[in-house]
């Protein structure tokens, strides 16, 4: 019986055998999402919590690789992007002439500023080679001496305008030096001093401007003096000289420019320092420094200094 019973057993076994073959090629022949998901039934635990993670296959471990590299070039390439936006937005405007004029230059040179002329009288009175220097200056670089021996010290700087066919802010500095270091200038009665110093500092008091006519009356319009671009004259903090008048001097000293600059430079500083016009003393006498020369002597003769034997020189002020 136990042969009978062994024998009704094995249909059961080979059956299942044959069920078994039937169903691995049918998971075989599906997708690999779906093989790679599926868990054969004598494998499953009846607890999720005891479940395994399904393992990725390569195909699925490479896609998801293209995915990750995919999102980091697209988050690197709007990082550029938004890098190169950011850049741009923050490149400065170029400087127009005006702005790049007023910028700090180079040690010596800058600009002053001068009321712009309307373009039409630029084009008729002003030379091409000249528009884009008129109204920079370029300054002396060195310290002077001291000018005088006792008394408060004056600074003052001086300055060339680059369009002046002229003397370098050197040689006009030296000038400077030599006329108010003079015994018969301001500084003979020893109760003040003066000293250039140079383009770098800034405790000077006032500077001394060698420009071009037109500049110098554009320069003393804004300070409501009507020169015609003839004389030069004095504002607060600036003493301005007429380069024509520098290198021509006027009738009255024909012949006696360099005596003429002397008096221009006593003039105008003479200004700086509190000094007002005053009046031609009479027939044949020496004209007083603060006489309006450039006009006419009236009836006195040439004197570019304001002492004269040790004493001051005067006229009556003028009204």
């Amino acid at each position: 019986r136990a042969q009978n019973h062994e024998h009704e057993r094995a249909p059961t076994h080979e059956h299942d055998d044959d069920h078994e073959s039937a169903f691995l090629p049918t998971v075989l022949a599906r997708g690999d999402e779906e093989a790679e998901e599926y868990v054969p039934a004598h494998s499953r635990t009846t607890t999720a919590r005891h479940a395994a993670p399904p393992v990725a296959s390569p195909r699925t471990l490479r896609r998801r690789r293209r995915a990750v590299l995919l999102a980091y070039l697209i988050v690197v390439v709007a990082v550029l992007v938004i890098g190169h936006q950011l850049r741009s937005d923050e490149q400065p405007i170029a400087p127009g002439r005006e702005a790049a004029q007023r910028a700090a230059g180079p040690a010596g040179e800058r600009a002053v500023d001068v009321p712009a002329a309307t373009p039409q009288a630029k084009a008729e009175e002003t030379p091409a080679a000249e528009k884009d220097q008129a109204g920079e200056f370029r300054y002396a670089k060195s310290r002077g001496p001291m000018l005088g021996t006792a008394g408060s010290v004056h600074r003052f700087q001086v300055a060339v305008e680059k369009s002046v066919d002229g003397p370098k802010p050197a040689e006009f500095a030296d000038e400077i030096d030599s006329t108010l270091g003079d015994e018969r200038s301001w500084i003979a009665e020893g109760k003040l001093r003066l000293r250039r110093v140079p383009a770098s500092a800034d405790n000077a008091d006032f500077v001394i401007y060698l420009a071009s006519a037109r500049t110098s009356e554009q320069m003393c319009a804004t300070g409501g003096l009507e020169t015609g671009g003839f004389t030069s004259c004095r504002l607060p903090g600036k003493v301005i000289i007429n380069a024509d008048r520098w290198a021509e001097a006027i009738p009255d000293y024909e012949g006696h420019v360099a005596e003429y600059r002397r008096y221009a430079i006593n003039h105008e500083v003479g200004h700086e320092l509190g000094h007002g016009h005053e009046l031609c003393r009479g027939e044949g006498e020496p004209a007083p420094v603060m006489m309006q020369q450039t006009f006419g002597l009236k009836g006195c003769t040439r004197n570019a200094w304001p002492y004269l034997d040790g004493e001051r020189y005067s006229g009556e002020p003028m009204a």
